[in-house]
């Protein structure tokens, strides 16, 4: 695989396998500038939303600073461009789609988006998400996107991975290297923290290198072995966070010394002056996409939100910045410089040591490995 995520060489089909494992507005200042040729889709979108009578969109969007950052370059611009509100829910990435699950099952749908990981894109999910046509629905999506955006039924936006960190004043003669060395407890002793919101594959694909699997050769996952080797990291894991606040904050109390946790979130941390180490060695890919619902109340809105998001690039950036994850966006890249694209899951030396997803096992294992999860978290 080339080591150029967003460079002319990808190849597509590549990157969407990847992704299926996984702004402001001319209002407020010229930075945030809508280019002349999107004005018109659009505008149509925009449009048709208020013929409709539809005057905000409920967006199944997760909690805490993200959300914050995502309303800041995004939802208030896109409010202050086209009076249309966006109402946020929060809930992790499990909670979210077992609600929408229940909706779908009463009849009686309240979202119109939802905000979820790409490793969720399976076959019971898909089919209460609309499809967009290809993107046609959103043309921008195919203007502005990094190849493999389109996802059929959701769009992707930004992307992290699940990082090793840990806390080097903890360990001032060098600190755990892989994933062996975060099962290495003699060695690396501490409180650890993993966690536990709705994408188990991640602990169990940690597991797995640190008893020797070769990350070429992770699936299928073998399940067996996976809970077997976390049977014996299990009591070393004193926090199972379901959340990314929660992740930095057990590291910000010196609760633990190292965790698996999500890279911005460790970006984020080092950035206020916590001495943390990031590994990219073995880190899962964390795919976020957005996906508008079967059914939603307010259907047009909802497609002039999604086409609005992908003609921002320079907002796109200053959320990069923000967030210290890439999103899909490829104009935006030529806004960050060398430095900021290194912290990013996409440079180059990060993304040849990313572990991507099978979308295929996920489809014919995943709701097996999470109900194993719930057994063995709860045991």
């Amino acid at each position: 695989m080339s080591t150029k995520p967003f460079g002319p060489s990808v190849d597509r089909r590549q990157f969407i396998r990847i992704a299926g494992s996984v702004a402001a507005t001319a209002i407020i200042s010229p930075l945030f500038s809508r280019p002349a040729w999107a004005a018109d889709p659009f505008e149509d979108l925009v449009a048709k939303a208020k013929s409709a009578g539809e005057n905000r969109v409920v967006m199944a969007g997760g909690t805490g600073a993200y959300v914050d950052m995502v309303n800041k370059y995004f939802y208030e611009p896109f409010t202050k461009a086209t009076g249309i509100s966006v109402e946020n829910v929060g809930g992790s990435y499990g909670d979210r789609i077992a609600k929408l699950m229940a909706m779908k099952k009463l009849g009686t749908v309240q979202w119109d988006m939802i905000s979820t990981s790409a490793d969720y894109l399976t076959p019971t999910i898909t089919p209460m998400l609309r499809d967009l046509n290809s993107c046609r629905l959103v043309p921008e999506v195919l203007r502005n996107g990094v190849p493999g955006s389109c996802l059929g039924r959701a769009v992707t936006f930004d992307m992290g991975a699940a990082v090793l960190a840990y806390d080097t004043r903890k360990f001032p003669g060098g600190g755990p290297q892989n994933w062996v060395d975060f099962w290495n407890t003699k060695r690396f002793p501490g409180p650890r923290a993993m966690p536990n919101f709705g994408v188990p594959w991640w602990p169990m694909i940690a597991a797995l290198l640190a008893d020797g699997v070769p990350s070429d050769r992770l699936f299928p996952l073998d399940m067996d072995r996976a809970f077997r080797k976390l049977d014996v990291i299990k009591p070393d894991v004193t926090v199972w966070w379901n959340s990314g606040d929660q992740s930095q904050q057990v590291f910000r109390n010196g609760e633990v010394v190292m965790g698996m946790m999500l890279s911005g979130r460790v970006a984020r941390l080092q950035e206020q002056g916590l001495p943390l180490k990031t590994i990219w060695n073995g880190a899962p890919l964390d795919s976020s996409v957005w996906a508008a619902v079967n059914g939603g109340p307010h259907p047009n809105a909802t497609l002039a939100l999604l086409d609005f998001i992908y003609t921002r690039p320079e907002a796109h950036a200053q959320y990069m910045r923000a967030s210290k994850a890439a999103t899909a966006m490829q104009p935006a890249l030529v806004y960050l410089t060398p430095a900021e694209k290194e912290r990013l899951a996409v440079s180059p030396s990060n993304w040849s040591q990313v572990v991507r997803i099978d979308p295929n096992w996920l489809a014919k294992y995943g709701a097996t490995a999470q109900e194993r999860w719930v057994n063995w978290i709860g045991a």
